[in-house]
Order: C-alpha cells, then structure tokens, then sequence
C-alpha cells in the first residue's frame, strides 16, 4: 500500500469553492495536491510534476470536456491512473456511463466517504 504522503491527487472542479474544500480535505489527511478548474489545463499540470496516482474530477465540468472525457483521456496517459467522478447526477444513470475502472462518488458525500474512497485506491495501487 502506498503511504499517503506518497499519493498525488490531481483534482479537477471548475467549482472553485467546491475544489479549495476538497484540496484542504486532501492535503490535510496527507496527499500531494494538484489542483486546477480547468480539464485541459489538468491533462499537461502533470508533467511538470510527475503522474498522479487518483484523478478526482467533476463529471459536469462547464468546459470543452466533461468529467467522463478527463477520464478517458487520463487512462490514456496513465495507464495506472486510478479515477474518482463525482456529480449530484443520480447514481443509477452515472454509473451507466461509467467505465468499469473508475469509481464514482455522488454529492453531497461525506469526508469519510472520500478519504474512504481514496484510501481504498491507495491499498489497489
């Protein structure tokens, strides 16, 4: 299992409220944070710094691309990329469009139900 200190998240939220909350959840629990509102501006950030381990994005980005895009687009690039989406959509019509690799979390979650989830992508890696 990797450390949490050793895990870089990569978090995509055009919501800057909702990403600076979710940036200091991480951070404080210990994860290298990256974080941009931006999905193409996320997809060249790593490679200044190194892949990310999670990638935790917004499915409803108000961009050229959509959380699900971001997605595919970063298995492309890390193939080892483990994927968090998250949205308010329903879970039952979310998980429909899901890749069978990425996990989704639905809003309004809890902190424990993220850190849960990442931590969970931390013990697979």
């Amino acid at each position: 299992m990797l450390e949490a200190e050793a895990m870089r998240v990569l978090l995509v939220d055009d919501d800057e409220l909702i990403r600076t909350v979710l940036a200091e959840l991480l951070d404080n629990a210990g994860y290298e944070v990256v974080e941009t509102g931006d999905p193409l501006d996320a997809m060249g950030l790593p490679e200044a710094l190194g892949p990310p381990d999670v990638l935790i994005t917004d499915i409803d980005l108000r961009s050229q691309l959509n959380g699900f895009e971001v997605a595919s687009y970063a298995h492309h690039l890390w193939p080892k990329v483990q994927v968090i989406l998250i949205s308010g959509r329903p879970a039952d019509h979310t998980r429909q469009s899901l890749d069978p690799r990425d996990h989704y979390i639905q809003k309004p979650f809890s902190r424990q139900r993220l850190l849960g989830a990442v931590e969970r992508l931390a013990s697979e890696a």
